[in-house]
């Protein structure tokens, strides 16, 4: 067995990028770890994104805001470039509120967490009259989450995708590193820029770290199967058919046409959106009357859903 034995050198270090070298290695280690470490450098670290924005007058991404230069997407598109000062877990709102005319930065962000660069262009407000009122939230998270997969958005918020990687890029190059006689030995230059908001050397620390637990976890014993037992094995049958049945189209419903069309108005397209709307939400649908929701609620039941 090859034992680890090399040293990891500081080369340069300064705000948003670091320089190392690990050496001396085993044969074929360096682009082993190198590309590991890449890989985890670059999608596993904790950061933190916004992830939903709420602006006054706008509905969606493709709105515009009167008296303002940039659409909503293009706003978005700067507040994604935002870092925030994170201490906690979170989620974390912030808020932006101007007149104008001038243009807005982050410096004019205001809320629970701080800005890091404060000098990020957001938007321009053009008239006298015009005006820019918009809440932010900022999640903690590793990754990417795109706005379909987010769930439980506030009401007026408007999802946006997120990538929570401090870790904005990372080069690794493997040369030939001699020791005595030995000239077959490797060295790994890595080379990492981040978003300010962590140092490159904790960020390699990490990478590090999440490696060693992974491979330390094969064959741990902790990544042994559990043998499921015939209670287990009825639960996953009733959760599949559970499933299958949230995936039914509300066109295979036994409702009315004006019914149908009306929910569809409202982006209620499966069973599942129907309960994910409740009742409550379904009495304010323009459409969708009392005896209308008589008819939902007598549908699912045949399907074994209560619509609550």
């Amino acid at each position: 067995m090859v034992s680890p034995n090399f040293f990891t050198r500081k080369v340069e270090e300064k705000e948003g990028y670091g320089k190392f070298i690990l050496e001396p290695l085993a044969p074929s280690f360096g682009q082993s770890l190198g590309v590991g470490l890449r890989r985890t450098l670059l999608s596993s670290l904790s950061g933190a994104a916004v992830t939903c924005v709420k602006i006054e007058e706008a509905t969606h991404l493709f709105s515009t805001v009167k008296g303002v230069k940039e659409s909503v997407l293009d706003m978005v598109l700067n507040l994604k470039h935002l870092k925030f000062d994170i201490k906690g877990d979170g989620p974390f709102k912030v808020s932006l509120s101007a007149k104008g005319p001038k243009k807005v930065y982050g410096k004019d962000i205001e809320g629970e967490i701080g800005v890091i660069n404060k000098d990020q262009y957001i938007g321009e407000i053009t008239t006298a009259k015009g005006k820019l009122e918009m809440e932010v939230i900022v999640e903690k998270g590793t990754g990417y989450i795109s706005a379909e997969e987010r769930e439980n958005v506030e009401p007026g918020f408007i999802p946006v995708d997120a990538f929570f990687s401090p870790v904005t890029k990372v080069n690794f190059k493997v040369e030939e590193a001699r020791v005595g006689r030995k000239s077959n030995l490797d060295r790994l230059i890595l080379e990492i820029w981040t978003d300010k908001t962590i140092k490159s050397s904790e960020a390699l620390r990490q990478a590090a770290v999440y490696l060693s637990e992974y491979f330390g976890y094969v064959l741990s014993g902790k990544d042994t199967p559990m043998a499921k037992s015939e209670g287990s094995e009825e639960q996953a049958k009733k959760e599949l058919i559970d499933q299958k049945l949230f995936e039914v189209i509300i066109d295979e419903l036994n409702l009315p046409s004006r019914v149908i069309n009306a929910l569809l108005r409202e982006n209620i397209e499966t069973v599942a959106d129907l309960v994910k709307a409740g009742k409550e939400s379904l009495t304010d649908m323009k459409g969708v009357g009392k005896k209308s929701i008589e008819l939902i609620v007598d549908e699912l039941k045949k399907m074994g859903i209560e619509l609550k």
